[in-house]
């Protein structure tokens, strides 16, 4: 997405283990292998054989948060008297519901079914929002979508890939109050984690079966036979369901001629860097630098990026922030003046003794023609490091002597009538 630089509440909670505002619960399958869900909150609402088990391993998807965490469960459909589960939550009767998760398809039967739905709070046996899988035929398959029945399944017209991690996003949105038969589901597929809600579903489906009241969510182990391993299970009512880069801080300050740009992060996702982009005066931006982000974390980064050696006047920067995948945002805008010295100055190098490179400052009040020269202690002229018309400011200048011996040197300023000598010593 092009990330909000704004303090987005909802995506630090939704990284927390405990359900935020609005957020109904996150589950990533994190307990012992081979124990059922039954043990931890899922309630078992058909079939007695064929437990949902925990599997060893999990599902990962580049920037979303409930990726890579704990362990998974494999949903398989097959003949038999197979368990299916539900998790109830909060009822809603307006707005949408969501739930994100990881899907990894390694087998589809050739008839559609459907593996997790929404329903009641308690679960009874009015179902919807099925999500199915279907043999395409051609080494791959298709998701599928219904409100209620599966008569009236859409399919995707794209085919997708066994043993590929998929996030999909189940959203029940309600028209206008539950009692009527408007309501849509709608499903999206590996949606954009850095942007909002796209505007087009990959599926919709506007069944005329009823509407309900949402209140749990379910994993289904049809009679048809399928395998799919499930995990990163997040719920809410909100589409801020990954993570931004949330940029919680940025500043500007000034040393000289020089500008100083801070800023930190509490979380990233998918974060490549931050391209610097500065305006002078009333000009159009340009890029200056870049520093590389810390890809997805949830701890809080610092960074900095220093513009040197400015001359006098107003600028503005920016920083924007561009994922692996090529969505960027933009931060806002900090703004800081460079002012003329008010004197010419030659500063003592830096650092003394240095070897083998050495920093020389100057302050110019006014533009003017001048020479920095360096020489040996008997006054021959070893270098000349600017001769020219320069700009008012403070300028540095690196001096490196690494074809120099060890000894004392001096250097010199001259612009008009002013001239300035100082002494460096080379030490190797």
């Amino acid at each position: 997405m092009k990330k909000s630089f704004l303090l987005l509440i909802f995506s630090i909670l939704f990284l927390q283990s405990y359900p935020a505002f609005g957020q109904f619960f996150v589950e990533q399958f994190d307990y012992p292998v081979g124990d059922t869900l039954t043990n931890y909150g899922w309630n078992n609402h058909s079939g007695s054989d064929y437990k949902i088990l925990i599997t060893a391993g999990n599902l990962t998807y580049t920037g979303y948060p409930g990726s890579g965490v704990g362990n998974s469960v494999i949903i398989s459909g097959g003949s038999g008297s197979r368990e299916d589960v539900n998790k109830t939550f909060t009822i809603q009767s307006s707005g949408a519901v969501y739930a994100a998760f990881l899907v990894n398809v390694s087998d589809a039967p050739s008839t559609q079914d459907y593996f997790l739905h929404f329903g009641l709070n308690p679960m009874t046996t009015t179902f919807r929002g099925k999500v199915f899988v279907q043999d395409d035929g051609l080494g791959g398959f298709k998701f599928g979508l219904s409100k209620l029945s599966a008569t009236t399944v859409n399919l995707t017209s794209t085919s997708y890939t066994f043993g590929q991690t998929y996030l999909l996003v189940l959203k029940y949105e309600y028209i206008n109050d539950p009692n009527g038969s408007d309501d849509v589901v709608k499903l999206y597929i590996d949606p954009d984690v850095s942007s909002g809600e796209p505007v087009s579903p990959d599926l919709e489906n506007i069944d005329v079966a009823s509407d309900i009241e949402v209140g749990s969510i379910a994993l289904r182990q049809g009679a048809n036979s399928y395998t799919t391993q499930l995990d990163g299970i997040i719920v809410g009512t909100s589409w801020s369901l990954v993570v931004p880069v949330e940029l919680t801080s940025f500043s500007v300050s000034v040393y000289e001629s020089d500008v100083i740009l801070t800023w930190s992060t509490a979380t990233e996702t998918n974060n490549a860097g931050f391209e610097i982009q500065r305006r002078e005066g009333k000009s159009e931006f340009s890029i200056i630098g870049f520093v590389p982000g810390h890809g997805t974390t949830t701890e809080s980064k610092s960074y900095n990026f220093i513009d040197a050696n400015l001359a006098s006047g107003s600028y503005t920067y920016k920083l924007k922030q561009i994922d692996f995948n090529g969505t960027f945002s933009y931060s806002s805008e900090v703004s800081v003046d460079i002012n003329a010295p008010i004197q010419f100055d030659l500063a003592q190098n830096y650092p003394n003794p240095f070897n083998p490179s050495t920093t020389i400052k100057f302050s110019l009040p006014q533009s003017a023609f001048l020479t920095l020269k360096v020489y040996n202690i008997l006054g021959q002229e070893i270098s000349t490091l600017v001769n020219g018309f320069t700009e008012a400011g403070i300028h540095s200048i690196n001096f490196d002597a690494s074809n120099l011996n060890s000894g004392i040197y001096l250097y010199k300023l001259e612009a008009g009538p002013y001239s300035y000598v100082r002494k460096m010593t080379l030490i190797k």
